[in-house]
């Protein structure tokens, strides 16, 4: 039985209050839940009343506790004598700032509610060239790649994950009030590019390109490597941006920003995760699944934890 089942029993009787609990516990409230119904189905009687948001022992949880108690008391005794510390399981991540900042808080969430006594995650955003870079000297554990322009993905094991989406984004004061302008409609106004170099910057001069045009066209454009700073220029009417839609669900939603789609232009572009070297561990393919719910689709069979997986270096692909 996993010992923290225990330690978060003995938390929330203790205050008294779940939601209170998941907060010193650092998880969320579902996660407290989760691992209380564990326990309960696994004793096979509950073990809290529950009247309101206060919670208290029931005759068979207050035996359950004073048990933890001396379970985890005795833990304690082995790992203060002994001197143990059980390492937590790095897992190391790369993906561009977009990805990083619109989809990754949200995954972790999920991930850590469960994990975080035996995670140590590190992530490292950067632009896919370095992502596989990465991958190929054992840096990464896992990438995930969206594909601004042409990847040589030879040799690396890749699957996808739902295509991007780049949209052109102005506020309603800047006056461009069609979904579907034009690209000449756009030239007049300043463009906010994060970075010269930066997947937004590659991905709009192949659709320029494909147009017949060029970047040199709009009005002037500013790089600021900053999205906070960018997104308040743009809300403030100040000119427009080219970002992935993921930042900018809520203020679409608010009408607070417009999205600006251009006909010519393809503003789907892949998105693929790409695995290390080495064979996954069973943490790295929780994590894994955690990204596939997320975006509401299921996880491929080769990532489920039953499953053969192929040799390091193997390249194997969807």
């Amino acid at each position: 039985m996993d010992i923290t089942l225990f330690k978060t029993l003995l938390k929330v009787a203790a205050i008294g209050n779940i939601s209170k609990a998941a907060a010193v516990l650092c998880v969320t409230q579902s996660a407290v839940s989760r691992r209380l119904k564990q326990l309960e189905d696994h004793i096979g009687k509950p073990l809290l009343i529950r009247s309101g948001n206060a919670v208290r022992p029931t005759e068979a949880g207050q035996f359950v506790l004073a048990k933890a108690q001396q379970i985890v008391d005795l833990e304690s005794q082995i790992v203060d004598k002994l001197n143990v510390n059980e390492p937590k399981q790095r897992i190391s991540l790369c993906c561009t700032p977009a990805f990083g900042i619109g989809r990754l808080p949200s995954i972790v969430s999920a991930f850590m509610a469960d994990n975080a006594e035996s995670a140590d995650l590190n992530f490292v955003f950067n632009m896919p060239e370095q992502a596989l870079e990465g991958i190929e000297n054992g840096r990464f554990d896992l990438a995930i790649i969206e594909h601004c322009d042409d990847l040589n993905m030879a040799g690396h094991r890749g699957y996808p994950l739902p295509d991007d989406e780049m949209i052109f984004l102005s506020a309603p004061s800047l006056g461009i009030d069609s979904p579907a302008p034009s690209i000449e409609q756009l030239f007049d106004k300043r463009l906010y590019l994060k970075n010269e170099q930066g997947c937004a910057r590659r991905f709009l001069d192949k659709n320029l390109a494909l147009t017949g045009h060029s970047i040199t066209e709009f009005a002037n454009i500013i790089y600021f490597d900053d999205l906070q700073f960018i997104m308040r220029e743009v809300l403030a009417g100040k000119g427009i941006s080219f970002v992935p839609i993921g930042l900018v669900v809520d203020e679409l939603c608010r009408h607070t920003l417009m999205a600006h789609r251009i006909a010519d232009f393809d503003h789907f572009y892949p998105r693929t995760i790409i695995l290390g070297r080495r064979a996954p561990s069973p943490l790295l393919l929780s994590f894994i699944n955690t990204i596939y719910i997320a975006f509401g689709m299921p996880c491929p069979s080769i990532f489920h934890t039953e499953a053969p997986f192929p040799p390091e270096g193997f390249p194997e692909s969807l």
